[in-house]
């Protein structure tokens, strides 16, 4: 059923950084995101308008949408096969991205990836929309 796999920066400290970032999104904008990557997930080609390469920053693209009027961004790149690695969730107006220092992440995250100071793990928020997490299990 999906094609494309999800991962997400795991910090030393065990945080999961798009997991965090979901949590802080209201009600309706992390039903819109959690809709948007499970439909693209099953997508085997994303349509142009939804994942553009970020200039200055070589290898790393941006996944585009809007919820309640408020342009968002995942910041990340490809992995291996029909895997993209979600290195840090933002939104976006004009040329002001919150949080302020979003592309610093970008950067650091990925350096931190390909020294081994930091993890990925599987994302799957968007596959489980409005189940409540069972016992023992992390909520989304």
């Amino acid at each position: 059923m999906y094609v494309w796999r999800f991962r997400q920066f795991r910090a030393w400290t065990g945080r999961l950084v798009i997991d965090d970032w979901r949590n802080g999104l209201s009600p309706g904008r992390r039903a819109v995101f959690d809709t948007f990557l499970d439909r693209i997930a099953k997508m085997e080609t994303w349509p142009s308008g939804i994942c553009y390469p970020i200039r200055n920053h070589a290898g790393c693209f941006e996944i585009r949408w809007t919820a309640e009027k408020v342009e968002h961004r995942i910041f990340g790149y490809y992995g291996i096969g029909k895997e993209f690695v979600l290195l840090v969730g933002c939104t976006h107006k004009g040329k002001v991205y919150d949080p302020p220092g979003a592309f610093d992440m970008l950067d650091d995250r990925k350096t931190k990836i390909a020294n081994g100071e930091g993890g990925l793990d599987e994302y799957r928020g968007h596959e489980r929309q409005g189940v409540p997490p069972r016992d023992g299990e992390r909520p989304n």
